[in-house]
């Protein structure tokens, strides 16, 4: 019985860490199919690159597809791309539209 105990808190966890790292994201795009929820979520940031590639954090742009069944998070995917250093003066202001056609079709707006 504890083996069972110790999968329920390890899922407990998990969705409660998931749940705080995707809440620092915003949802562009939401397509449901029954208890299904698929989501494509956003975030632009300054990334800090391995040190071996820059001293300097780069503007970067992460859109993840989340995967969620009856509220709790089945799966993500992640993509990130590089963003022009001109976009470090204004991150707040990119939209969604902006870098929309540098994601693969499955990360972008409208559903390809």
């Amino acid at each position: 019985m504890h083996i069972w105990a110790l999968i329920l808190v390890a899922i407990a966890a998990r969705e409660i860490y998931l749940m705080v790292w995707l809440d620092r994201s915003a949802r562009i795009r939401i397509k449901k199919k029954g208890w299904l929820v698929v989501e494509v979520r956003r975030r632009v940031t300054m990334e800090h690159v391995p040190q071996h590639v820059s001293d300097f954090p780069s503007p970067r742009e992460e859109r993840i597809l989340v995967k969620k069944l009856l509220g709790m998070v089945l799966s993500h995917r992640e993509v990130s791309v590089a963003l022009p250093e001109s976009a470090c003066d204004h991150l707040e202001k990119i939209t969604p539209q902006e870098f929309d056609g540098q994601f693969p079709n499955w990360l972008r707006l409208a559903d390809a």
